[in-house]
């Protein structure tokens, strides 16, 4: 199941593969990656659509739920039959990211000098901390979760860099992006493994993974015309969207070298996907 954010069609849309992966429904992600069959998807299946008040800003998936950030300022939770509770979280500005791990929402708040992360907790829905992130507020940023050391990466596109946070706010390192990344390359960072992440470039017309030790550069592809919104699929794939003009493909590529899987591997779609992806298991 992947839950994707559209935001200019106002809706959540909930997609499973073609290749029968979803087995162990309800358990978490970690649990169950290892058996997922390693045959990259070849398909997708539109499954429904859930229509929200706003502007989705983003969107993860965690336990059973989909979070969306609106921009009306706040987080709405989405349970699997597709019900809706309105802001289950409510928030001061717009959640331009969000991620969860270890029961809490890490959020990257919009701000026009300076965004802010938040850390709630899901299950009192209360603000456990926050701190100014230094970057200009515009929705040019990420935030991952480095889930082998309690730690979070946020991209800082004015820098070009991507700071590392402890959990709790604490800075452990900034990481120099590779200088062939153009600056908005940013708006689309997933997870890929504990020490790095994957980039798509739009501007330069390529996806790179890049090591969160050093800020090396471990593959570059440029195949992917118009690179989108991104997401590290458990079984070892990334897929990434390309958007050029009234054509929408998803592109699945191998996480350890960037190249296509094959042919089938390229997947046409109907519908204008947004920047924001979240890999989710179970059906």
């Amino acid at each position: 199941m992947c839950y994707v954010e559209t935001g200019e069609l106002r809706v959540v849309i909930e997609l499973t593969t073609d290749n029968g992966e979803m087995i162990a429904i309800g358990k978490l992600e970690e649990e169950i990656s290892a058996f997922l069959p390693q045959l990259p998807p070849s398909g997708l299946k539109f499954v429904r659509e859930v229509k929200t008040d706003c502007f989705c800003s983003s969107v993860c998936y965690y336990k059973g739920y989909t979070y969306v950030g609106q921009a009306g300022g706040a987080i709405d939770r989405i349970n699997k039959q597709g019900k809706v509770d309105k802001a289950f979280i409510k928030l001061d500005s717009i959640a331009i990211a969000i991620a969860a791990y270890n029961d809490q929402l890490f959020s990257l708040m919009f701000g026009y000098v300076k965004s802010r992360v938040h850390i709630h907790s899901l299950q009192s829905r209360q603000r456990l901390r926050s701190w100014a992130h230094p970057n200009f507020g515009g929705f040019g940023q990420r935030i991952v979760v480095m889930r082998g050391y309690n730690q979070l990466a946020v991209g800082d596109w004015c820098s070009k860099q991507i700071i590392i946070y402890s959990l709790t706010g604490d800075v452990i390192r900034k990481v120099p992006c590779p200088p062939s990344l153009t600056m908005i390359a940013l708006v689309c960072m997933s997870s890929c493994g504990e020490d790095s992440v994957v980039i798509s470039d739009r501007l330069a017309g390529k996806v790179v993974r890049m090591s969160l030790k050093d800020g090396s550069l471990l593959w570059s592809s440029d195949g992917v015309t118009y690179p989108g919104g991104i997401v590290h699929h458990p079984a070892g794939y990334v897929l990434v969207v390309s958007n050029y003009v009234d054509n929408t493909t998803i592109y699945v590529l191998d996480e350890k070298d960037g190249w296509y899987c094959n042919n089938s591997c390229i997947i046409k779609v109907f519908f204008l996907l947004g920047s924001s992806m979240s890999w989710a298991p179970g059906t």
